[in-house]
């Protein structure tokens, strides 16, 4: 039986990459991506949840989700269309840094169905970079506002801190909440009361999506998937290559393949 998985390129330009869904019901557990996301929904929708707040995106809008932002989704087809296609591109501040592009003040979506259906024939890089020099603008402006309030929680600088700790300890190799705890010299519960407020996120679906990010930039220095499963704490490539899928979208062979193309 075919995976259900989507299509990756990777393009030279600050190492953007582009990913085109297209499968009715492909779900996405909690993540997030180092870059800033910008998509179009081209057919059907996206029915989302970023930073805890419910997000619905459907045919004809562009959607943009800011760095290190817990998402998750699911692709489902709509009453105008039984098929789905979302475009999605993840990009570098740098690239946005070097053409004088103002990111948005927050995640969110705009209505722009001339932009998603140019989003369906992105073929070169060149035509990544003209499709984001309208895109991004738009929703930038769109985007002025923040949704927060002074009621808003922030976080106290004793959950920054230990926000810190928590990261620097799993990427050393503590991939047990437990040991976590112990390296960071604090309870288990006062780690899950950090990670579900302030990070979105269970302590163990945190400590597997920072392996999981871990293991892809292992990827992208060519490393095998074999090596990169076990050197990031996966019991085997069977167990990495599906928790890979189901927050990339695609496999670990999809973006070594990627990458020698």
């Amino acid at each position: 039986m075919r995976l259900n998985r989507s299509e990756v390129r990777r393009l030279q330009l600050f190492d953007l990459e582009q990913v085109r869904h297209q499968h009715e019901g492909q779900e996405w557990v909690p993540h997030w991506h180092a870059e800033w996301s910008f998509g179009a929904i081209e057919k059907g929708e996206c029915r989302c949840s970023v930073a805890g707040r419910p997000f619905l995106a459907r045919a004809g809008d562009v959607i943009a989700i800011a760095p290190h932002t817990v998402h998750t989704g699911v692709l489902t087809t709509s009453p105008e269309c039984e098929a789905v296609s979302v475009m999605m591109l993840y990009v570098p501040s740098a690239w946005l840094l070097r053409e004088g592009l103002a990111p948005p003040m927050r995640s969110g979506l705009i209505r722009a169905p001339t932009l998603a259906q140019q989003a369906r024939n992105l073929t070169s890089t060149s035509d990544v970079q003209e499709w984001l020099r309208k895109a991004v603008p738009k929703l930038c402006n769109a985007l002025r506002s923040t949704p927060t309030t002074p009621s808003d929680p922030v976080p106290t600088a004793a959950a920054r801190n230990l926000m810190k700790r928590i990261r620097s300890a799993v990427l050393s190799g503590d991939w047990n909440v437990s040991d976590l705890a112990r390296q960071c010299g604090v309870s288990r519960k006062r780690i899950h009361q950090v990670t579900t407020r302030w990070i979105g996120m269970s302590p163990s679906d945190y400590l597997r999506t920072v392996r999981l990010h871990r293991a892809k930039e292992m990827l992208l220095t060519g490393q095998t998937a074999t090596s990169v499963a076990a050197a990031c704490g996966f019991a085997d490539q069977a167990h990495f290559t599906r928790w890979f899928r189901r927050a990339f979208g695609y496999t670990p062979g999809d973006l070594t393949q990627a990458l020698r193309n």
